[in-house]
């Protein structure tokens, strides 16, 4: 059976992190000759249980399945299972592993999750979540660092491997398990840079391709569970947008607040149709919106093709809007019905959603994305925007 695990307790099996780190930094200052030089065919030097230093060749695999808890934001790392690990007992055969998790840069005892240890097995079986609460805005800037050890009974504890995961080289939206080498320690780790707040917020949407019936009549808004009226025919299907809200959005102004709004293009532009945009949210930097776009006469073959744009703007009634933040939702090919289009860019979860929306046609599918900085376009102006 699954569990959830956040164990945080200090023991003496807990110290093995804290004195592979320090032996790490006795190696830099001095040249332990009698170790031999560190290569990625040798084996990993780690703690022993005899009371100095012992080899033991990293081997083996992990199976983790890892996603994100938009309701908790929390990461969720699942460890399943190893198999083929190295074993410390060489005479029987065998390791007593349990498996060690940080979300760098925090190395911090609080920070850490492991998993219970099982005996006897170089196949073990853990079946645990361990979670981390950490907001999506800063997942970008993190790494998952898994380490396995054997659990000496005296507490210096043997390294049998790791994994380092960087966030923006992981689906978080899929949960599917997969198989991870475990590799040498890396010093790498103890070079991380310290968190950094790079993100200019969030915004979470879901998006819902609504297919044209056999009749090829509209299908009206409140097949698709938005109510209201129909709006006439359709010939290829639609595309509904419901921009939920934002979050953590960066002020450009002295007072530190802003009056957001989101506008949506669906491009490559063809005409006011493409454009839609909310209401003003006024003073805040976490707006709730709950609008529902609607993009008629569009084809899956089409939405291929196009990417939806959505930029959120600090409305000014007097002067100039100015740019929040936005992102792209396309997959990615860099090209527009055959001609290349810079705006054909989207990364992660930008490109997972859509690619999500194409292949579940009239479900919604949602997800938390990323602000962008800047948009690799020119910034046009914001037309005239009610508050209402």
């Amino acid at each position: 059976m699954m569990t959830c695990s956040g164990d945080v307790s200090s023991s003496a099996a807990d110290e093995d992190v804290e004195k592979l780190l320090m032996f790490q930094d006795r190696k830099r200052q001095h040249s332990l000759t009698t170790l031999g030089s560190r290569s990625e065919s040798l084996p990993s030097v780690c703690s022993g249980s005899g009371g100095g230093y012992t080899t033991v060749a990293v081997k083996g695999q992990v199976l983790l399945a890892l996603d994100y808890n938009y309701k908790e934001a929390a990461l969720q790392c699942h460890v399943l299972q190893c198999r083929d690990i190295a074993a410390v007992d060489g005479k029987r055969g065998r390791s007593d592993p349990y498996v060690k998790v940080y979300l760098l840069p925090d190395k911090t005892k609080a920070g850490k999750r492991k998993t219970k240890v099982k005996k006897h097995t170089l196949n073990p079986t853990f079946d645990e979540v361990l979670k981390f609460p950490v907001a999506l805005s800063g997942m970008a800037s993190r790494t998952l660092w898994l380490s396995v050890w054997h659990s000496d009974m005296f507490g210096r504890n043997d390294f049998l491997g790791e994994v380092l995961l960087p966030m923006t080289e992981v689906a978080l939206d899929d949960g599917a398990p997969r198989w991870h080498s475990l590799q040498e320690r890396s010093e790498s780790v103890d070079e991380l840079p310290p968190i950094t707040g790079g993100s200019r917020g969030e915004v979470i949407v879901a998006l819902k391709f609504v297919p044209p019936d056999l009749s090829g009549s509209s299908t009206s808004l409140s097949s698709v569970g938005l109510g209201g009226s129909r709006r006439g025919r359709r010939s290829k299907g639609g595309l509904y947008v419901l921009i939920k809200e934002a979050k953590n959005l960066q002020s450009n102004k002295p007072n530190g607040t802003a009056d957001p709004v989101c506008k949506a293009t669906l491009m490559p532009e063809k005409g006011r149709s493409s454009k839609q945009k909310t209401a003003v949210c006024r003073r805040t930097l976490n707006p709730s919106w709950h609008h529902t776009m609607h993009f008629d006469d569009v084809s899956l073959q089409d939405l291929i093709e196009r990417s939806l744009e959505l930029a959120i703007w600090d409305h000014d009634r007097l002067g100039p809007s100015q740019f929040l933040g936005g992102c792209r939702l396309n997959l990615g090919l860099g090209l527009s019905f055959g001609r290349p289009a810079e705006w054909m860019d989207a990364t992660g979860f930008e490109r997972r959603i859509w690619q999500h929306m194409l292949e579940k046609a009239d479900l919604w599918v949602e997800s938390s994305l990323l602000l962008r900085t800047y948009m690799d376009r020119p910034v046009y102006p914001m037309e005239q925007t009610s508050a209402e």
